[in-house]
């Protein structure tokens, strides 16, 4: 299947619902502001983003796509991580399945994201590490684990393709990613002297294997504003995070990245461009960040760097 190809397959998936599982096309999730949408849908030069061409808005966007007629189907429900948290399996499961057959804004692509899974889905750092300790157990009633056990419930089929779970997409907060790039060893916890500093992900890491897609967040929240991650973190956090993710049954290809605006990342190479054109530069570095990149980027807050992340998009999309 080609780049264009895979990125119409999941453009028609939200309004034909056939039976191939949505995680297996690449994406574009739109989550930003309707004037900011607006320059990608129609820029002043070269083609702009669309459902045609795999792009669906993040409610609760007004507008959607901005294509003609209804957009229902080309936008993505939301619910909160937070509010997931405090959640019995049963519940988290419930409210998933219900945003999937419609959302609460209205959207009708029968996919749901959730707005964010974060630090708290972790397992925690032992109090006092010591090197080759025994973790302990992970703790049924932890958030992980009641996602887990939620995504679990919904590995079955759904009248709209795949199962339930792979309707699932999850924006995964930078602590998560940075710190499991940041770990050693196999559950990607130890520090540099081999002792366990770091949480483990093991509660949460099933569930997340069976979501449809899970975007990283390639940006870090400073003083209530989006920054950039470093070139370093940029190459570290692909390889370390899909490494982990696979070893959970974590497929490769539905993990993607979001980005967001901002200057030119700390330690971009020499040439590489504006601050957009360093990040894809970057995005693209690895072996595994090219791989991810393949599987469709997406934009967050992207703004003043809108069109710029566009001529990107474009010079590596049909």
């Amino acid at each position: 299947m080609t780049v264009r190809s895979a990125l119409i397959a999941i453009a028609t998936l939200a309004v034909t619902a056939p039976a191939a599982a949505p995680a297996t096309s690449p994406l574009t999730l739109v989550y930003d502001l309707t004037p900011v949408v607006e320059q990608l849908v129609d820029p002043p030069s070269g083609p702009g983003l669309s459902p045609e061409r795999g792009a669906l808005r993040q409610d609760p966007g007004g507008g959607g796509m901005l294509a003609p007629g209804d957009n229902a189907p080309f936008r993505v429900a939301k619910v909160s991580g937070a509010a997931l948290e405090g959640m019995s399996a049963e519940a988290m499961a419930d409210l998933l399945r219900d945003e999937i057959r419609r959302g609460s804004f209205g959207a009708a692509s029968h996919l749901v994201a959730i707005d964010e899974i974060g630090r708290r889905f972790g397992d925690g750092a032992p109090r006092v590490p010591r090197r080759g300790m025994t973790l302990p157990p992970v703790s049924p009633s932890s958030p992980g684990a009641r996602f887990t056990r939620a995504m679990r419930i919904l590995d079955t089929p759904s009248p709209y393709g795949g199962t339930w779970a792979s309707r699932v997409h999850v924006y995964l907060a930078p602590a998560v990613h940075t710190a499991i790039a940041a770990g050693r060893g196999p559950e990607r916890n130890l520090g540099r002297d081999g002792k366990p500093h770091w949480s483990t992900w093991r509660g949460v890491m099933p569930g997340l294997a069976l979501a449809g897609g899970i975007h990283l967040q390639m940006y870090s929240g400073v003083n209530g504003r989006a920054v950039s991650f470093d070139a370093r973190t940029w190459r570290t956090v692909p390889p370390s995070f899909t490494g982990l993710f696979g070893r959970y049954g974590g497929d490769p290809t539905r993990v993607h990245f979001l980005f967001t605006s901002g200057v030119t990342p700390a330690g971009s190479p020499a040439g590489c461009g504006d601050a957009m054109a360093c990040k894809w530069t970057l995005a693209e570095s690895t072996p595994a960040g090219r791989a991810i990149l393949a599987n469709g980027p997406g934009v967050y807050r992207i703004g003043p760097d809108a069109l710029p992340w566009l001529r990107e998009f474009n010079r590596r999309f049909d």
